[in-house]
């Protein structure tokens, strides 16, 4: 008796996780395709480019684990006193991570396209987790084609 009662809520049970997991699959149709899409580096013409002014900021990257380790966020555009946080910025081909670091601290212009981060692909990988569980997005910000001080 107990052994039948046993059996019926472990199959009930199955039935209710299996089609909760199939549901949440259809809600995010070619989620893996979307995810990893990679952007050229060589072949910024096709994104829009943007001219904006700020303060350029370089944080040195910690050495220890950290989300902005794992992202690569060093550098940063802060456009207005209000929001201390600022752009991500990326080194290019045309402006490499030396260029950006002689520019820190000081007012600058540039021109930059924004290029969206990628999702590491597969379960092997050791990443922070967003809140769907899924491995968190790097490599977004905004690549650096010029940069030029300017006059506060």
């Amino acid at each position: 008796m107990l052994s039948q009662t046993f059996k019926i809520v472990f199959i009930c049970f199955t039935i209710v996780i299996t089609s909760t997991i199939t549901s949440c699959n259809q809600d995010i149709p070619n989620s893996s395709v979307k995810a990893n899409l990679k952007v050229p580096s060589q072949n910024l013409t096709e994104f829009k480019v943007e001219t904006k002014r700020g303060k350029l900021i370089y944080k040195k990257i910690p050495p220890v684990k950290s989300i902005r380790a794992y992202q690569g966020n060093e550098f940063y555009l802060v456009t207005t006193p209000q929001s201390p946080r600022g752009l991500v910025l990326r080194p290019s081909e045309k402006v490499d991570r030396e260029q950006l670091k002689n520019f820190h601290n000081q007012q600058v212009e540039i021109t930059a396209v924004y290029v969206p981060g990628t999702r590491p692909s597969g379960l092997r990988n050791s990443c922070p987790l967003d809140a769907d569980g899924r491995c968190m997005i790097q490599g977004d910000g905004y690549r650096v084609i010029s940069i030029q001080a300017v006059d506060e």
